[in-house]
Parts: C-alpha cells; structure tokens; sequence
C-alpha cells in the first residue's frame, strides 16, 4: 500500500487533467455535428451537447491505467492481483459504456436496454473465479459452500452480471437534472473511498481515485447550468464503476444500502412502467420555472409532491438523500 500512496494522487490528477482539458474541445464538436440534445427544464430549452460520457470515462480510464507499470512484480514474471483487477474493472467499463453509446444513438428499448449491460458483467465475472461469495444485508452467502457446483454457475452467469447492470440502469434511470447522476454517483464514490481507506482495500482506492478525478472534471460542466451531458455512454459507465468496486472489494453491503434512493426510485418506474403511468420523457416546464410533476412513478416526483421546486433546487435535495445513505452504508458495512 505505501509503494502505492504517491501513485493515487497522480492517477487523480491525470483523470482530472484529461476530462477538464478535452471536455470543451469535445462540447465544440459535438454542437459543430448536432450531437446536442434539448434542456427541457429550462424555459428557453437550450440546446446541450451529448454523451459527453465519454469523455468522462476516457479520462477515468487513461488515470486507471497508470497504476499497471507500477503493479509488476518483475522478480516473478508475473503481474500482482490488483493490475488483474484493474483490466477487469476496465473490461467491465468498457463493455457497459459501449453499450450505452449504442443507447445514446439508436435509443434502444428500454426492456432491452435493462438487460444488455449484464455483458459488462463478464469480464468482472472471471475475475471473481476465486471468490463466488456475496455480502448481503443479512451476512456474506457463500454460493459454492451452500449450493456447490450449481452456485458456482448461478454466481458467475446470473448474479455478477446482474449486479453490473443493476448498478448500470439505476443511475442511469435517475438521471434527468443538470448535475444529478454525476453528482450522486461522485458522493457515492467519496464514501467507498473513505471506505477503502478505512478498510485498508487497495483494490478499492486504485479503482475510485482516478473516478473522483474525472467527475470532479465532469461535474463543472455538467453541473447547473449544464454545458454537457452524460448520456448513457456516462450514465452506464459510472454505474459499472461501482459495481466493479462493490465485487472487487467486497462492498456489496454497503453499495446496497447507498444504492437505496436509486432502487426506490427503479422500483416507482418499473411499477408505474406496468400502470401504463410511467413519467414522461418530456414534461412542458411550469410557467413558475418549477419541475412539473405529471405522475408519482419515480423519486424526482415524490419529492415534487411534497414541495414543488426549480431544477437546481432539487438537485441540492436528491444530491442530500444520497449522502444520507451513503453516510448510513459506512456505518452498516461489516
């Protein structure tokens, strides 16, 4: 761990360095060939470039990468577990983002759209050959000691997978106001990396460091006012990110209950989906410059219920039930 103290900041600062540099170059570009899309909660509806995830997870990945030098062992030929955990995190990364950029540019159906990231899973799947053992809230379930060679299978065909595109899906099912998923996903990562730190996980801080760099970077252009969006090439990709996080390093309690306002807010949707009374994709803004609220099917509208509320506003109130539950998994964890 000492060897890798001077390295963590570097990987931050190139992360950082990368996204804040190529992110206006890439908001220039994507106006210049109409990759933009429509702020429609802003009364003007200006016009915002898109995917601008993928300069995002570009960055976080270049600063991940940094890190593979320092991790062989050349006395042994061989490279440490930590780098093998680094391809595959960059692996399961890649495949998700990917997969939301086809999403960005054929809009894929949103019943396949729910499936298709558990391909990122894969790679994280290999990885996890040695260790098929899950921390749920109730105690860690060992699925090979319990079901044998059948939750060996079960383990790495169905709930790797399903993990990854959970995480995937949930952010990008909350995303919607300037600055929400970067922001949310950004608390959620500072808490794993106290985390880490706390836990003395390595494979935890060398996977999140790099992350905060690039949102940091992220955040100032997409935060209120926004200049860019994620899209789901970001959206998919910051959720692999911490799913990777919560397989590797074992956090899987602890993102289970930081990812509460994401599942309520899953859950609202699917069941409003089945209602045939699921939010829109497109609300006309209240003259007052308020959010409208048209139905009660996610987490945004329940709260607009309560108390109607401009888009910055709100954004404050959903950045902070994030962090109350992301305070709340530090302390369940373990």
């Amino acid at each position: 761990m000492l060897d890798l103290l001077w390295i963590l900041p570097l990987s931050f600062f190139i992360s950082f360095a990368i996204c804040i540099f190529l992110l206006p170059y890439y908001i220039k570009k994507a106006r210049a060939v109409d990759m933009v899309g429509i702020d429609v909660h802003k009364l003007n509806k200006p016009k915002i470039a898109e995917s601008g995830g993928i300069i995002l997870m570009l960055a976080y990945l270049l600063g991940l990468f940094i890190f593979i030098p320092f991790l062989y062992e050349p006395s042994t030929n061989i490279y440490t577990e930590e780098m093998i955990k680094i391809i595959g995190t960059a692996a399961t990364v890649l495949f998700s983002t990917f997969i939301g950029l086809i999403d960005d540019i054929y809009e894929i159906r949103w019943r396949i759209k729910a499936l298709t990231p558990m391909l990122g899973g894969v790679p994280l799947a290999v990885l996890s050959l040695s260790v098929p053992i899950f921390s749920t809230p109730f105690g860690d379930f060992n699925f090979e000691a319990v079901l044998g060679v059948f939750g060996l299978v079960l383990f790495f065909a169905f709930v790797v997978p399903f993990i990854v595109t959970a995480c995937a899906n949930a952010v990008n099912m909350l995303a919607g106001l300037n600055g929400l998923e970067a922001g949310s996903t950004l608390i959620i990562a500072s808490a794993l990396t106290l985390l880490s730190i706390l836990r003395n996980k390595n494979e935890g801080l060398i996977i999140l460091i790099p992350f905060i760099g690039a949102l940091i970077a992220f955040l100032y252009y997409n935060k209120y006012p926004s200049r860019v969006f994620p899209g789901d090439v970001g959206t998919f990709g910051m959720g692999a990110v911490i799913a990777c996080v919560a397989m590797l390093a074992d956090f899987e309690r602890a993102v289970f209950v930081m990812f509460l306002p994401y599942t309520i807010n899953a859950m609202l949707f699917f069941i409003g989906k089945l209602r045939g009374k699921a939010p829109p994709r497109v609300a006309p803004m209240n003259p007052d410059g308020t959010i409208p609220c048209p139905t009660k099917w996610s987490l945004r509208c329940l709260i607009l219920q309560i108390h109607p509320m401009k888009e910055k506003t709100l954004t404050y109130v959903m950045w902070a039930i994030v962090a109350v539950f992301a305070i709340i998994g530090l302390f369940v964890y373990g």
